[in-house]
């Protein structure tokens, strides 16, 4: 008791209310997650544990298992969903991110026309995604402008997507699904990187050129390098959205993930819909059971993937 005594005489009345401060700040955050994070969660993690008659029990997970190794009682295959998520994320991260990477630092060198580039990239962004979404839709429906343009040039659509739209066709469906996510990757974090290119100091740039420096020796060695931490916070929420994110499929199928369409973040919106609608007869054990798994499969990977991301480079302040 003395020793922390002592420390406590050591600290200024300054000090003191600079930690009160500091601890006051940290407070509204932990606030926040316990009342809508943990306190509306809690309840649905003792469900994943509960039959419908509120007894203990495993069912729940042992429908989860066997919904990802095979079908579930509903029909489900949860391990297709979860292999569609994944192929969608890696395009989108993998192949699309580093492409807005170089495309909003290319706009934020006053290119040519950057003006005009920057709003046609923002005017995505300001859409509301239901309205984004059904204009998608009747763009590659039967009598859509992107249809009707690939049956112009020749390119042969199935009979299905013909008929139907590319949507509507399992040849098609998934494939437009992934150039819809791509498109919208392009557009989604252009903002957020514009701002963070701007704040690195004009005068690197310059004495870089003076160096020889090219145009990529800039944008790797100088440009990235400054906006590491904002790549990283980006990254890190993809991960978090790994396997939750349904990508629009429930507006994009009107809601039944049609034509090998389906997402697992879709198919845990879709049983908890399903249930709330009393269209199901099996209880709220399963969808939570399947979204405990999934966040003790998302846990680990956001973790590691944090560390390796910061790993990669050394934070610049700029």
């Amino acid at each position: 008791m003395k020793v922390f005594d002592k420390i406590k005489k050591n600290y200024t009345q300054l000090e003191r209310r600079d930690f009160l401060f500091a601890y006051l700040i940290v407070l509204f955050p932990v606030l926040q997650f316990m009342i809508f994070w943990f306190f509306v969660n809690i309840s649905s993690i003792g469900l994943a544990f509960k039959d419908s008659m509120g007894k203990l029990t495993s069912a729940n997970f042992q429908m989860v298992y066997k919904g990802f190794v095979d079908e579930d009682m509903l029909g489900i295959n949860l391990g297709a969903s979860l292999g569609r998520s994944l192929i969608l994320w890696i395009v989108g991260e993998g192949i699309i991110f580093p492409i807005t990477l170089i495309t909003t630092y290319v706009l934020t060198k006053k290119i040519f026309g950057h003006y005009v580039f920057r709003v046609i990239y923002y005017i995505p962004s300001l859409m509301g995604a239901i309205i984004w979404t059904l204009l998608i839709k009747e763009m590659v429906s039967t009598k859509g402008p992107i249809t009707q343009a690939l049956k112009a040039i020749g390119v042969d659509l199935p009979d299905k997507a013909k008929h139907s739209g590319l949507l509507f066709s399992e040849d098609t469906a998934f494939l437009t699904l992934v150039i819809v996510r791509s498109v919208m990757g392009i557009v989604g974090n252009n903002a957020v990187l514009t701002g963070a290119f701007t704040r690195v100091p004009d005068e690197l740039f310059e004495s870089a050129e003076l160096d020889g420096a090219g145009f990529f020796t800039q944008m790797f060695k100088i440009a990235i390098p400054c906006i590491w931490a904002t790549i990283c916070t980006l990254l890190t929420f993809a991960l978090c959205s790994i396997f939750t994110c349904d990508y629009n499929v429930w507006l994009f199928t009107d809601g039944t993930g049609r034509c090998e369409t389906s997402t697992i973040g879709f198919q845990l919106f879709n049983l908890t819909y399903r249930l709330s609608t009393g269209n199901d007869s099996t209880g709220y054990g399963y969808p939570a059971a399947l979204g405990v798994t999934l966040t003790a499969m998302t846990l680990p990977i956001v973790m590691v993937g944090k560390r390796l991301l910061e790993r990669m480079s050394e934070n610049v302040e700029v």
